[in-house]
């Protein structure tokens, strides 16, 4: 009893702070606020910033206006997105964490620090009064969950030229949260009531001030998807800095999600000439080898741990078997490709084991090694669904499966499929993942395509020269397709937002990454992109 009030009482102490009680937050603050207003003279260009309550935003947002202001007049404006995002689950708790007075708390807190780092807030996803947003939205919303329960693909739906069908999924997945998609849950209703709140707010702001950029953390999910496409559509730059390996990733009508674009890598790969592709394929063959060696190597720095690091696992015999990779359940599937065959992965998993089971097609499941402690759960439930399928430990290798004699792999999207190709085995995937222009992954355009090609795994479309070739020409562009600033800009960028991931790191030393990384010539060269695209509006 005695520390459940102990912890009530910090709550609301850091609820009733005039700022968030964050130390980096502070030593950012220390660190960027200069007090001087921009010396420039002429035109002024306008920037909208998205008000994440994540100091590692704060920082990089601020340091690329700071930097900004070195060479033209800026005015900024906050787009502060907390809404639905404001808890996970749909408890009493998570009322109150979404509730609107807690809301207006928080953003209180970081409109404060955003106004001295950057600039006023010029409008907020989560409304003031509760009363008013249901009268003037919930009609509509009533309206568009009736049409969202009669689409064969919930995610297509669309409002406004604006598709909100995706990040309505996406939003409900992680934040209801659920490994499916139940369209009839009223969850579904308040996400829909908000999205067209932030459609309303979205297109009100950047129609009428019409800002030279927005800067964005990611496109994914309600809060930031619908200010980024809208902004999008309406002819506005849109940078997003979610993605490690894509920051001030620019969006466009063709493309709207925070990771690459790789609709062109295998054309750009194929116009090197002869030496450059040697080249190419020899720093490809050094990095795949690091990273089946157990290390962590450029592309996969986001893992906790190496997927090919020697565990000491019993590896059953998964000789002539199919290898079914699961995702992160509560990761957004819409979130980075297009052309996703299904709703949701809990979907995707289900249909592949009932159409493997039914085919007599011998099979294994690994889960996925860095997903989160949910998963644990959503693994046990599939268990008992299909208590004959077999599961792999997530922490065999890849290698170790190959060794074994697997011979083939299915994900949606993953990039297993570029591994595998490496190793010599052919993959399936349903959705249009990174590697859908080159050869050694067949992809799925339906349902019924994807049932024949799970009934077909031993069929192989190159041989295992041609996959291995194929498959260092992708990591090549993924990885090593930059100038040697953007590749410099990149490294220093990962470097800063790894700090973020250590709970109990010293301030200090997320001062020192984003000193380092706004101290390359990377970084001056990505200002000087920035500003060459907003002064030739």
């Amino acid at each position: 009893m005695v520390n459940s009030f102990i912890k009530i009482c910090s709550k609301l102490k850091k609820l009733l702070s005039s700022r968030p009680v964050d130390k980096h937050v502070s030593e950012i603050v220390k660190l960027l606020d200069s007090g001087e207003a921009s010396k420039h003279q002429g035109q002024c260009f306008l920037i909208a910033v998205q008000g994440v309550e994540d100091p590692l935003y704060l920082g990089l947002f601020a340091a690329l206006l700071r930097d900004l202001r070195d060479y033209v007049s800026i005015e900024a404006d906050v787009i502060q997105v907390r809404s639905i995002n404001g808890a996970v689950g749909k408890g009493v708790r998570s009322g109150i964490g979404r509730s609107w007075i807690v809301a207006n708390l928080i953003n209180n807190q970081w409109a404060r620090v955003y106004s001295v780092l950057i600039g006023p807030v010029a409008y907020r996803s989560q409304p003031l009064f509760w009363r008013s947003f249901l009268t003037k939205y919930s009609g509509t919303a009533l309206n568009l969950w009736d049409n969202m329960k009669a689409l064969d693909k919930p995610e297509q739906l669309i409002v406004n030229d604006i598709q909100i069908g995706d990040l309505v999924i996406d939003t409900y997945l992680r934040f209801r949260p659920s490994p499916r998609f139940d369209v009839n849950d009223h969850f579904v209703l308040m996400i829909l009531r908000q999205a067209l709140r932030d459609l309303d707010l979205a297109y009100k702001y950047f129609s009428s001030q019409k800002p030279q950029l927005y800067l964005s953390s990611y496109s994914c999910y309600v809060m930031h998807g619908i200010p980024a496409r809208v902004a999008v559509s309406l002819g506005i730059n849109v940078r997003t800095y979610g993605n490690y390996f894509t920051p001030g990733n620019k969006l466009t009508r063709e493309h709207l999600f925070h990771v690459a674009d790789t609709s062109q890598y295998r054309d750009r790969f194929d116009s090197l000439s002869p030496s450059q592709k040697q080249i190419a394929l020899e720093m490809s063959n050094a990095g795949l080898q690091s990273r089946l060696s157990g290390g962590i190597d450029a592309a996969t720095i986001y893992m906790k741990e190496s997927a090919y690091e020697i565990s000491g696992e019993a590896v059953p015999d998964v000789g002539g078997s199919v290898v079914v990779f699961l995702h992160d359940f509560f990761d957004s599937p819409h979130g980075g490709y297009k052309d996703l065959l299904f709703t949701d992965f809990w979907a995707w998993i289900c249909f592949t084991i009932v159409t493997l089971q039914d085919g007599g097609v011998p099979f294994w499941i690994k889960p996925h090694p860095n997903q989160i402690s949910q998963g644990e759960l959503v693994l046990v439930e599939l268990k008992k669904k299909f208590p004959e399928a077999r599961f792999l430990s997530s922490r065999i290798t890849n290698n170790e499966l190959v060794q074994s004699g697997m011979c083939c792999g299915v994900t949606v999207y993953g990039t297993v499929a570029h591994e595998l190709a490496y190793l010599g085995v052919p993959s399936i995937a349903c959705a249009r993942h990174p590697h859908f222009t080159f050869d050694f992954c067949r992809t799925a355009k339906s349902i019924e395509q994807y049932r024949f090609m799970l009934l077909s795994p031993n069929f192989c479309p190159l041989s295992k020269d041609e996959m291995r070739q194929q498959a260092l020409a992708f990591y090549y562009m993924h990885n090593f397709d930059l100038t040697a600033e953007q590749y410099e800009f990149k490294s220093a960028f990962v470097r800063y937002c790894k700090i973020f991931d250590v709970p109990s790191v010293n301030p200090k030393e997320s001062i020192n990454a984003l000193n380092y990384l706004t101290k390359v010539n990377g970084w001056r060269a990505h200002i000087r992109e920035i500003l060459s695209e907003i002064i030739s509006l």
